[in-house]
């Protein structure tokens, strides 16, 4: 698994790493780093590449964005999870394959 996430790669290093959840990620990718930001599909493209990941089939991207989240996510061709607790109204014309309202749903999804 890996975070692809917008940002600095010093605020989001230190929001990541003492998260309860870094630790079980293999890659952390960073927009600042890589200079390529979501929902532009070379991002998602870099974090299996530093995955060794080829099989677009068996990616899932989980994400509260519509924008760069799902969007990034559809533009580069694999399957989509909104995250959306808030049970928000998607009125875009961005349709995620998924949607889900706790994080615990994932278990029926993968």
């Amino acid at each position: 698994m890996a975070i692809i996430t917008n940002g600095l790669k010093d605020v989001q290093n230190y929001r990541i790493k003492k998260s309860v959840i870094g630790e079980y990620f293999e890659d952390i990718v960073i927009s600042e780093e890589v200079k390529v930001a979501k929902p532009n599909s070379k991002i998602f493209e870099h974090a299996l590449n530093n995955l060794k990941h080829t099989d677009k089939s068996k990616v899932l991207m989980v994400g509260d964005s519509l924008t760069s989240d799902i969007q990034g996510g559809i533009n580069f061709g694999i399957d989509t999870c909104w995250f959306n607790p808030s049970k928000t109204v998607n009125t875009t014309k961005i349709k995620p394959t998924f949607e889900i309202a706790n994080l615990m749903e994932l278990k029926d999804i993968v």
